[in-house]
């Protein structure tokens, strides 16, 4: 005669199903999981670079390039390119506890074509953001812009 309960077979196979319904869910979420994190960490370096590319923009043009000043050491220090090179707050960052940092870093003057005895009116900034990721690999993010005079 039976009661109305259920065997431990019964329990055992739903245990199962479960078992074969949840671990593939799983291994989704986690893959997911880590594809969020690195996309989130490579947003973040693209955030710093853009950080980076506005302080440039709020530099005096004149003040963009060091090797302009390099007769001048004090006023060179004064430059967004010796900032860039050398400035603690400028060359790393941490952000979610992964750090952030500032390599290969230029600001060259473009030869003005038009005029060629005139001083050059465009720039171009050019330096990498590289970091380590939340997957444990290194990851770099290159970045390179022009900056014109504004008249």
């Amino acid at each position: 005669m039976r009661c109305c309960g259920m065997s431990l077979v019964e329990i055992l196979i739903g245990v199962v199903i479960l078992a074969l319904v949840l671990i593939p869910s799983l291994s989704v979420i986690l893959s997911e999981t880590k594809a969020v994190t690195g996309t989130r960490d490579h947003t973040q370096a693209a955030f710093v670079a853009q950080s980076i590319l506005e302080t440039a923009r709020n530099y005096k043009f004149a003040y963009l390039e060091a090797d302009r000043y390099a007769a001048k050491p004090d006023v060179q220090k004064t430059t967004f390119e010796w900032a860039l090179k050398n400035d603690p707050a400028m060359k790393e960052r941490l952000i979610n506890n992964i750090k952030y940092e500032v390599k290969d870093a230029q600001v060259e003057p473009v030869k003005n074509t038009l005029a060629p005895g005139e001083p050059s009116i465009l720039v171009l900034v050019k330096f990498a953001v590289e970091y380590s990721g939340s997957d444990r690999r290194n990851h770099r993010l290159d970045i390179s812009t022009a900056l014109a005079q504004e008249e």
